[in-house]
């Protein structure tokens, strides 16, 4: 099996996802055409040029290899027309906003698996295997950073900093699980480690798990009282 063409075609679906939920949440904050197209492109290709950044690869890979934003203009385009096609007044039902947002994070939660690995991967293959610490690190910024931007951008607080979610631990565990596995499973722990950070993600927005967090109220009513 020709693992390096496998992955590619992981990376192709990654980006088609992410830049789908990129391209979602612009229409949701009504952005026009050009607005929803930049946004699906940064979501879709941010995480990897933070992640070539991180690397040392210059330029960017992303600025090398158009298909990623050629993909990322093209999932934005045909969002735009399954949104137009639409009824407005169906779009307005909860029952299918809730399905929205489903769909948005199950999206999300494939590329953030995908990605992660793909930093992981990429890493490792730059002779970086000792070094745990910065195999995690990248694959993170990989999985997480187009999502940051992305949410930054659409004027929001970024999702991995959020309570009742578990998104950056997500992407952790999943490097983690690569780094453990590579040496029993080679290959084939790519796709392990893909599948813990989707499980994960999914799992923490149905149970709504989440980290320990300050109680706010102490934070901001503490100089009052």
């Amino acid at each position: 099996m020709n693992f390096e063409k496998f992955y590619y075609i992981l990376e192709l679906i990654g980006t088609v996802a992410f830049a789908s939920s990129g391209a979602m949440i612009a229409i949701r904050k009504g952005m026009d055409v050009f607005g929803i197209i930049v946004l699906s492109i940064i979501t879709a290709v941010g995480g990897g040029i933070f992640r070539d950044l991180v690397l040392g690869i210059n330029p960017p890979i992303a600025f090398l290899q158009t298909i990623y934003t050629t993909i990322s203009v093209v999932s934005a385009t045909a969002v735009i027309i399954i949104y137009k096609l639409i009824d407005k007044k169906k779009f307005l039902n909860m029952n299918f906003l809730l399905t929205y947002v489903k769909i948005i994070s199950v999206l999300d939660a494939i590329g953030l698996g995908i990605f992660t690995m793909s930093g992981v991967n990429l890493a490792w293959k730059m002779a970086y295997s000792s070094n745990r610490y910065l195999l995690i690190f990248v694959g993170m910024v990989t999985g997480c950073g187009g999502g940051v931007v992305r949410d930054l951008c659409a004027g929001a607080i970024p999702i991995i900093f959020t309570k009742n979610t578990i998104y950056a631990m997500a992407s952790l565990l999943g490097a983690v699980t690569f780094i453990l596995s590579r040496q029993y499973f080679r290959h084939y722990a790519y796709l392990l480690g893909v599948i813990v950070v989707i499980v994960v993600r999914l799992l923490s927005m149905k149970y709504r798990w989440s980290l320990p967090d300050v109680r706010s109220d102490l934070i901001e009513d503490g100089p009052n009282q």
